[in-house]
């Protein structure tokens, strides 16, 4: 009993499973016009009907029609879809390069040797898809440290195991049998090898559509964390990140910074300087704090730092580091700027402290730094807070009434 797949019905399948992906693709490519990735993907679909057409009519269209134009426009779609990979990751598209492998093709078809061995027939076409196939899954591969988005080793896979169903074609028809005999009548193993290409061309094409959909939502998911200037945590961010922090260590320090006379640097220079200092003073500040920090833009021009495992006077001076680094920022446009911070400092003590009290602990002490001149570094003391409480009750307390008071005192 012969248990082998029937070739004629898996093409039809192929040709069905070809035709449905490419008007999906047609139909997405409408909805959304942009960049070249869909066009590209469009173009490699209808490459692949027009193969699949040219193909099924082998017995009937003159060979050069349905082989050598055929399966060269089938090598074509290989080659496009590896443009679209290209196109995905940012590459330079190069639609020579997607037509490199039917050019090859279509001029080896003429050779004598093409014209008188399936066998060799069937290896160069293999080889040829399967070298645009893996370097498909190669790029997808390489771009998996930068962007470690969670579809990319599933797409990248699905090009790899395409590429190798391709390679097996070349041992099988040298050391078992010719994908198609004498007569016409195909191999065995040739209907499994048209199984597995079909299977692979709608899983390439669903990942990397997946991997187009997760890169939108990273996209939009950062757009909503991150500030659109400095690209440091926004406030909503922060709040989260630290008070989540805030419970897993047992002790950390807080770092207000507020860069000084800000306003008059926008109203001197202009908002566009004001947007160079800020980003200036976002990467200063960025570069010099050890990974596992949160560093965020909190509001205008202030920021906050929370520093996990730090105590107060640890803080104090690496704040004190920090603050004349940025005073030796540089702006290129306006060199005669000069970029000064004041900061703030508090500490949690232990695990589980709320941030709000932490937040109006060093705004207390980043209030004191501007009183006491800016450009400089205070640590939140209450016995100091007291002090100055202290000292402005008696001032209040020692100020003559207004004059409308005297009025009255007098009067009376």
């Amino acid at each position: 009993m012969d248990t082998s797949l029937h070739l004629p019905t898996i093409m039809v399948v192929h040709a069905l499973i070809t035709t449905i992906s490419t008007l999906v693709t047609i139909y997405m490519w409408k909805r959304s016009r942009c960049g070249p990735v869909m066009p590209l993907l469009v173009a490699a679909g209808v490459a692949a009907c027009l193969t699949m057409g040219l193909h099924a009519g082998r017995h009937s269209l003159p060979l050069f029609l349905s082989s050598c134009i055929g399966l060269g426009l089938g090598v074509l779609a290989v080659g496009l879809y590896w443009q679209a990979v290209m196109a995905f990751e940012g590459e330079r598209v190069s639609l020579p390069k997607a037509a490199a492998g039917m050019v090859a093709w279509m001029m080896l078809w003429f050779t004598p040797l093409f014209q008188q061995s399936m066998e060799v027939k069937t290896s160069v076409l293999g080889i040829l898809v399967a070298t645009y196939c893996l370097l498909a899954a190669g790029k997808m591969f390489a771009r998996a440290k930068k962007e470690p988005l969670p579809s990319r080793h599933l797409a990248a896979i699905t090009n790899a195991v395409r590429g190798i169903v391709w390679l097996t074609s070349v041992p099988l028809c040298i050391f078992v049998a010719p994908a198609y005999a004498a007569d016409g009548s195909p191999a065995p193993w040739f209907a499994y090898v048209v199984l597995a290409n079909s299977m692979m061309i709608v899983l390439s094409l669903v990942a990397l559509l997946m991997l187009s959909k997760e890169r939108d939502e990273l996209r939009y998911r950062v757009a909503s964390e991150r500030d659109p200037l400095t690209n440091l945590a926004n406030r909503r961010t922060f709040v989260s990140g630290a008070s989540r922090i805030l419970l897993q260590e047992e002790g950390a320090s807080l770092l207000l910074l507020d860069i000084d006379h800000f306003k008059l640097v926008n109203d001197t220079h202009g908002h566009a300087a004001g947007d160079q200092v800020l980003v200036a003073f976002s990467r200063t500040i960025e570069q010099r704090l050890p990974k596992g920090w949160l560093f965020a833009r909190i509001g205008g021009e202030e920021f906050a730092c929370l520093m996990p495992r730090t105590n107060a006077q640890t803080a104090v001076a690496l704040a004190d580091n920090l603050r004349r680094a940025v005073a030796e920022i540089v702006i290129a446009s306006h060199p005669g700027l000069k970029v000064t911070v004041s900061i703030g400092v508090s500490e949690a003590s232990e695990r589980g402290t709320a941030l709000d009290p932490l937040l109006a602990s060093a705004d207390s002490a980043l209030y004191r730094a501007k009183a006491d001149g800016r450009n400089c570094v205070r640590l939140f003391e209450p016995a100091a807070l007291l002090a100055d409480t202290a000292g402005k009750l008696a001032l209040i307390a020692n100020e003559p009434p207004p004059k409308a008071n005297r009025r009255r005192l007098r009067s009376a």
